[in-house]
């Protein structure tokens, strides 16, 4: 009933499915025409972007260029200009073609250029009649550091300006002359080379005519401009992809390739719903391992409980026929406990860490005393079930990160499932070091695992094929499991060459301090 119940569903989610995609896909189809725009704002946002970081890098060394100038020069030593910043000019600010000390007047106290006379008086003559008249002299703020850019005759100018209060009381400016053609020339193909791997650059005066750099009209929508804010603020850096125009052929061939999306989206939403399907069985069939494990659990908690109860009543009432029948009941009755105390303890690891409150103290530790601890606690069940373990540990163990009741509760649990399954042949628990990490394995002389389950052994509830009753709930090697991934390292299982079983973990080795 339940399975016919689970195809009526089924064929009633496929048409919901091809509905569902029809819908998804006309939805998909108009955003489409939306998505071809927002990728044009996401290009033009990262171009505005890189225009911005090209324009703050300009400034930064024209910043770099001044600070230098007005470092060099003492507005109290008009000398300083010939002496001191006209020997260091070309090797420290070459765009700086000039340096002069002007008063709040205008008035030309001292200066210095790196040009030819006739050059320099030109640009001399220039300042005088054009540029002063420009600057900012009775500014309410006239010692923060203002720029001038302004052409003249077809020519570019740049003044860095700053003033300066000496010794006697008088406010003097400092002005840095840049020559924009040097930068053109020099700095701007070192900042804005183009490769192929990097946006094309150029820069564009007030009049929109190219001042360096290629025509970049072509580039359409996928051209981005940015003004400079302080320095060359007559000029606009623009940006543009190296393939503006195959982008925008990809765009119109996207906007035609939408008509498809449709039959894409009603792919997507039906291998969700195999999906969906496929995880509601693997659900279904983790809540039958989990029945399986209550099944499992209580049944391995009833028979000890039964047992431990019968005897204590048996010794209770006296009902024992000779001291040697007593002493075999409490025997009886230790071995039975041992049981219940070793299962719970498993339930209770595994529920921490399935609930996520699992949580492990590390400390540095001799792995061989948490290994010894955990001998010591299965000792009693190995002479009760007369098995012999041998344990061999190398005297050079490195010290480990561990948690010892976790790694002694691993122990325990690889103890238990080589007893289980070993049919009371030697159990060999071995210690050994390998690069940086140490290994922990115990094996038996049973029959082996099957090789389809080696991959699953360590799998919640998984209990694999094997001959007669052995009891278990099919948590303890996922507890080892997570014990070892939670120190870092890997539980691991294969087949010893001899006959028999060997499973473990390993661990890294403590870093030395």
């Amino acid at each position: 009933m339940e399975d016919s119940s689970f195809r009526v569903g089924y064929w009633l989610l496929v048409p919901a499915i091809i509905i569902a995609a029809g819908i998804l896909g006309f939805y998909t189809f108009r955003s489409s025409l939306k998505h071809r725009e927002l990728r044009e704002q996401t290009i033009v946002q990262s171009l505005l972007s890189v225009a911005q970081q090209g324009v703050e890098e300009v400034e930064r060394y024209l910043s770099s260029a001044d600070a230098t100038v007005f470092r060099l020069v003492d507005p109290n030593d008009s000398s300083t200009i010939d002496t001191v910043w006209l020997p260091e000019a070309k090797e420290q600010t070459p765009s700086a073609r000039a340096v002069l000390l002007v008063d709040q007047d205008g008035n030309v106290i001292q200066w210095a250029s790196t040009e030819d006379r006739p050059t320099r008086r030109a640009f001399l003559r220039v300042f005088r009649q054009e540029l002063v008249d420009s600057l900012e002299l009775d500014a309410p703020d006239p010692h923060g550091l203002r720029h001038l850019h302004q052409t003249v005759d077809d020519k570019s100018y740049l003044l860095s300006y700053k003033a300066y209060a000496t010794l006697l009381g008088d406010v003097t400016y400092i002005v840095a002359y840049h020559d924009p053609q040097f930068l053109v020339d020099e700095v701007f193909p070192l900042m804005f080379a183009s490769e192929e791997s990097t946006p094309r650059y150029n820069i564009v005066d007030e009049n929109n005519d190219v001042v360096f750099g290629p025509d970049l009209s072509q580039a359409g929508i996928y051209i981005v401009g940015h003004w400079f804010p302080d320095t060359l603020y007559g000029w606009r850096l623009q940006v543009a992809p190296q393939q503006a125009e195959l982008l925008q052929a990809q765009g119109q061939s996207r906007l035609s390739g939408a008509a498809a999306l449709p039959l894409l989206s009603f792919a997507i939403v039906l291998l969700s719903a195999i999906f969906f399907l496929y995880a509601a069985e693997k659900e279904r069939r983790l809540s039958q391992l989990k029945s399986e494990l209550m099944a499992n659990v209580s049944h391995e908690l009833t028979t000890p409980h039964s047992v431990v109860r019968m005897f204590a009543d048996m010794l209770r009432s006296n009902r024992v026929p000779s001291e040697e029948r007593r002493h075999e009941y409490l025997d009886i009755i230790c071995r039975e406990s041992e049981r219940l105390t070793s299962l719970i303890d498993n339930v209770l690891d595994f529920s921490a860490f399935e609930t996520g409150r699992g949580s492990y103290r590390l400390r540095k530790s001799d792995l061989a005393e948490a290994v010894g601890r955990a001998l010591d606690a299965f000792r009693y069940r190995s002479e009760q079930e007369g098995v012999e373990i041998r344990l061999d540990v190398p005297p050079d163990l490195p010290p480990v990160l561990i948690d010892q009741e976790a790694i002694a509760l691993a122990v325990i649990n690889l103890l238990d499932n080589a007893v289980k399954y070993g049919g009371q042949t030697p159990v060999e628990l071995e210690l050994s070091t390998r690069r940086s990490v140490v290994d922990i394995s115990v094996r038996d002389r049973g029959p082996g695992i099957p090789q389809e389950s080696l991959r699953l052994v360590f799998d919640r509830f998984y209990r694999g094929p094997h001959t007669g009753p052995t009891r278990g709930s099919g948590i303890g090697l996922s507890l080892v499991k997570h014990i070892a991934e939670a120190h870092g390292g890997r539980a691991w299982a294969k087949n010893a060459p001899g006959g028999g079983a060997v499973v473990g973990f390993w661990i890294p080795a403590a870093p030395s301090t």
